[in-house]
Order: structure tokens, then C-alpha cells, then sequence
């Protein structure tokens, strides 16, 4: 009879035990995604930058530019598995925004934020926006950012 009520107590155990461990387990691998999240999320911002001052050397317009930060932010969105998704901007007179049409948690999962402040001198910024939802810890969202808005100037 007591070593029935010894396994019992064991499984009973285990079971408390193992439930912790998992917890910090699984808690662990959601950071490291949310991380992962926000480094691609700069690594975006970079890109789109980084492609948009070339466009903008040879561009006669803004739209131009716009639609390089486009095609640039389509060809990373990859990156944070977005790579289906469709993407449409908006915005005039030098600020614009291309919005995935993609949501997470009610928002664009992915938002671009460009601002063209002088086309000839190539004074354009970039900045990104991903809504991260997890499966353990952020399952109501948070939005990951690129940080620095990111600027760059043609001399």
C-alpha cells in the first residue's frame, strides 16, 4: 500500500515540477522570436534606406522613391513572415506610409513611415513598425519599432 502511495506522490510531483519547466521553457523561445522580431525590424528600416538613397539619385519624383521604399519593404517583409502579404501606401508632400494590408491584434502587421524631406539633397528617413503577437507571452500584441528613425544625406 505505501509504495502506491509513494508512485502517486512521484507523479504528482513530476507533474508540478515539469509544468515549471516548461513555463520557463517556452517562455525562454518567445523572447529569443521577440528579439528575432525586433532585430529584423531594423534590418528593414536599414534596407529601405539604404535602397531608397540610391533610388533617389536617379528620381524625378517622390512617387518614385515611394514606390522603392515599396518594393523594398515587400522583399523583407520576409523577414518577420510576411513575405504573402500585400502592401499599399498612402501620404503626400514628403511623409508616407506603406501599410501591410496584413493585421495583427487590429493593426497592419507591418507599417513603414517615410520621410522624404529634401528629394535633391536625398534627406530621407525611414522608420518601421511590426505588430508582434506570440504564442505564450504577447498573444494580445506588441508593437516592435525601429527604434532611431534612420537618415541618411547625399553630399
Amino acid at each position: 500500500m505505501m509504495h502506491l502511495k509513494s508512485k502517486a506522490q512521484n507523479v504528482i510531483e513530476f507533474s508540478f515540477v515539469f509544468l515549471v519547466i516548461m513555463s520557463i521553457f517556452l517562455s525562454i523561445i518567445e523572447l529569443a522570436l521577440f528579439w528575432r522580431a525586433r532585430f529584423s525590424v531594423a534590418n528593414i528600416a536599414n534596407e529601405i534606406v539604404a535602397n531608397t538613397q540610391i533610388a533617389a539619385q536617379n528620381a524625378d519624383s517622390e512617387s518614385d522613391v515611394v514606390l522603392c521604399a515599396l518594393n523594398s519593404l515587400k522583399k523583407s517583409a520576409g523577414l518577420v513572415n510576411l513575405s504573402d502579404s500585400a502592401f499599399s501606401s498612402s501620404g503626400s508632400n514628403g511623409s508616407y506610409r506603406i501599410s501591410s494590408n496584413f493585421t495583427k491584434a487590429g493593426s497592419p502587421a507591418l507599417v513603414a513611415l517615410l520621410n522624404i524631406n529634401n528629394l535633391e539633397r536625398g534627406d530621407i528617413s525611414a522608420g518601421v513598425v511590426y505588430m508582434y503577437t506570440g504564442i505564450f507571452l504577447f498573444r494580445e500584441g506588441r508593437a516592435v519599432s525601429s527604434g532611431a528613425v534612420q537618415s541618411v544625406q547625399k553630399y
